[in-house]
């Protein structure tokens, strides 16, 4: 192909494609391989399903004060979902599910 010290401008132009065609088809057989054997290790190992933790609320069953009843819900369930927010941060922190650790207290710094 080269009997020359030099390519010329179409040779140089069929090398890069040759090379760059080489290198997407390794990348799409790669990706195919990674498809396909993450498929068949899902179907071989089959994780139990986590049961989510309902959420907590605490209502009042006091029907005089329902104003105050109301924002008292309002409250429990803001604390809630903050303390559901910590607890998942520390989780992902971690990289443990929630069932490996314990919280003790939660402090505002």
């Amino acid at each position: 192909m080269w009997t020359s010290d030099t390519m010329t401008l179409s040779e140089s132009i069929i090398t890069f494609l040759i090379g760059f065609s080489i290198v997407f088809a390794a990348l799409i057989a790669l990706a195919l391989f990674i498809i396909i054997s993450s498929k068949v290790i899902n179907a071989l190992v089959k994780e139990e399903e986590v049961v989510a933790p309902k959420p907590v609320a605490n209502v009042s069953n006091n029907n005089a004060n329902t104003a105050s009843a109301k924002a008292v819900a309002e409250k429990d369930n803001q604390e809630a979902e903050n303390l559901a927010v910590i607890i998942s941060a520390i989780s992902e922190e971690l990289r443990e599910p929630v069932e490996n650790f314990t919280i003790v207290s939660v402090t505002e710094i």
